[in-house]
């Protein structure tokens, strides 16, 4: 089961890296366009993407003291309410969290065994309810999660006339 989890968790750094090269490249007022979509720009879609994984971090350290990884993230006491004050002029900075954050979650993946990824995960979801799911399936939702954002970027930069392509997951393993 690793390797599956690792191959994933080496695609969203990929496409992540992808992303972040194409974004910071364009112009300002480009990147924070609205689109129509829920994140109405594609800097909202990073920040979102973001603030995310931050509070998937958050949410794995407890469950996980052991791992090194997520015993040295300084991303489990991130505190997301800067994030969302965050704007287009600060973008080299969120680029730069998500990368390492990116390394995190590999770091934290290769570290785990069979017995860790059944491991119950217990956290409060975003409406504050309680929910408990065995790691493996945390895992899943978190890299779905991402992949969803990352195809409404895709769609964002084709609407901006920006070439991407984040479609093929092989070359990206």
């Amino acid at each position: 089961m690793r390797e599956v989890f690792e191959a994933l968790a080496k695609y969203k750094q990929n496409v992540d890296e992808s992303i972040i090269g194409i974004t910071e490249k364009l112009d300002p007022s480009k990147l924070v366009a609205p689109m129509g979509t829920f994140f109405p720009s594609v800097y909202d879609q990073l920040k979102h993407l973001f603030g995310s994984d931050v509070n998937w971090i958050k949410r794995l350290k407890p469950a996980f003291p052991e791992s090194k990884a997520l015993g040295s993230s300084r991303f489990a006491d991130f505190d997301n309410d800067s994030l969302k004050a965050l704007d287009a002029k600060d973008a080299k900075n969120l680029f730069a969290n998500m990368i390492e954050l990116d390394a995190t979650v590999r770091a934290f993946v290769s570290e785990l065994d069979e017995v860790g990824f059944a491991k119950i995960v217990a956290y409060k979801n975003y409406k504050g309810q309680s929910e408990s799911h065995p790691l493996w399936q945390v895992l899943l939702q978190w890299f779905n999660h991402g992949t969803h954002h990352r195809g409404t970027i895709s769609g964002q930069l084709d609407i901006l006339g920006v070439e991407n392509d984040y479609s093929s997951l092989i070359p990206k393993i």
